[in-house]
């Protein structure tokens, strides 16, 4: 009976089968025709679509923007979907800084929308001599020096305004380093000191616990607090220097109060390569925080920076880290105050 069962199953398969094929040989003919229209409906989209894009963004005049600010010009640009790649250029006429002083492409000049236009600006006449910035808006006056001093080849560095107590209105700069009348050379630092108004002004104080000396003396110019560095030696601290302990991290604190900190070295020995140390220097008390300089001469007559800074005077203490017979030279104001060689 199984075995009949099982024949009788497989000739109904085989009729089944055969009838597939059968209606699959009648109906062959329409199943290529609608892949083929498939193929060809999917091909015109594509085709469409690229022709679309190949076309790209509709077509606008260029403006004129010569003369005009440049404000105005990107005003004027971005109205038309189009795009400023600033030039700086030094001009002869005195008054047209920030001005337009040529554009590429030419005004009426037909491109795609969604393009750059390069617009050749003024920097204004080159100075020469430090102008008097006093009495003026510290805003206006950064805008107009980065204006001015800008690009890779700028030797003139515009340190962070140093804010004071003052009966002045806000913003407004009371005394600039360098004076007015200074000459403008190679590595000029220009520093501000701009009043905050009658609220006394506030920062918070960095937590460098755990810096190397190199790492402590890159950041002192960002900083609005004078640290008062105490000196101690340790055979487990890093070659390098550290800070092991700093007071009153996080809390806010009057602009330049005087923090507690402590260095930790590891002892000199002959076999040391570098000096681990603390310049010390007294200076006066100045009527705003001044910018001060610590540079190394080593016994070649290499010259370099070590930290830059605002300091407003009385005792001074900086971390430093040389080789024996290298010369330290404080500097305050541009003018050498002190010199002392390691030993």
């Amino acid at each position: 009976m199984r075995i009949d069962k099982l024949k009788d199953a497989l000739l109904k398969t085989r009729v089944q089968f055969k009838g597939w094929l059968d209606d699959l040989k009648d109906g062959g003919k329409t199943v290529v025709i609608t892949m083929i229209l498939a193929i060809f409906i999917m091909g015109a989209s594509c085709l469409a679509v690229f022709f679309i894009a190949v076309q790209g963004a509709e077509k606008v005049m260029v403006p004129d923007v010569r003369g005009k600010s440049l404000a105005e010009a990107q005003l004027e640009l971005q109205a038309k979907e189009l795009y400023p790649r600033i030039q700086l250029k030094y001009s002869e006429i005195p008054g047209d800084k920030g001005t337009i002083l040529d554009q590429n492409p030419v005004p009426g000049a037909i491109v795609k929308a969604y393009r750059s236009v390069n617009l050749t600006v003024s920097r204004g006449v080159p100075i020469d001599y430090m102008e008097d910035y006093s009495g003026r808006n510290i805003d206006e006056v950064l805008n107009a020096m980065e204006l001015l001093f800008s690009g890779a080849n700028s030797s003139v560095e515009i340190f962070p305004p140093v804010y004071q107590k003052s009966e002045q209105a806000v913003g407004t700069i009371l005394v600039q380093y360098p004076p007015e009348g200074t000459p403008i050379e190679e590595n000029t630092g220009i520093q501000f000191v701009v009043s905050s108004g009658m609220e006394i002004p506030k920062t918070e104080v960095p937590d460098i616990k755990g810096l190397s000396i190199r790492q402590l003396l890159a950041r002192l110019k960002d900083m609005k607090v004078v640290f008062d560095f105490d000196l101690e030696e340790d055979s487990k601290s890093p070659a390098d220097g550290i800070i092991s302990e700093v007071e009153s991290a996080g809390k806010k604190v009057e602009y330049f109060s005087r923090v507690n900190a402590v260095l930790k070295i590891q002892p000199l020995s002959e076999k040391s390569q570098a000096v681990q140390g603390i310049f010390s220097a007294e200076l006066p008390e100045y009527p705003y925080p001044v910018p001060v300089r610590l540079d190394s001469q080593d016994q070649n007559g290499k010259c370099i920076s070590l930290a830059e800074f605002c300091h407003p005077g009385n005792h001074l203490t900086i971390p430093y880290s040389v080789k024996k017979g290298t010369v330290l030279m404080l500097y305050v104001l541009d003018e050498e105050y002190m010199k002392v060689v390691v030993e």
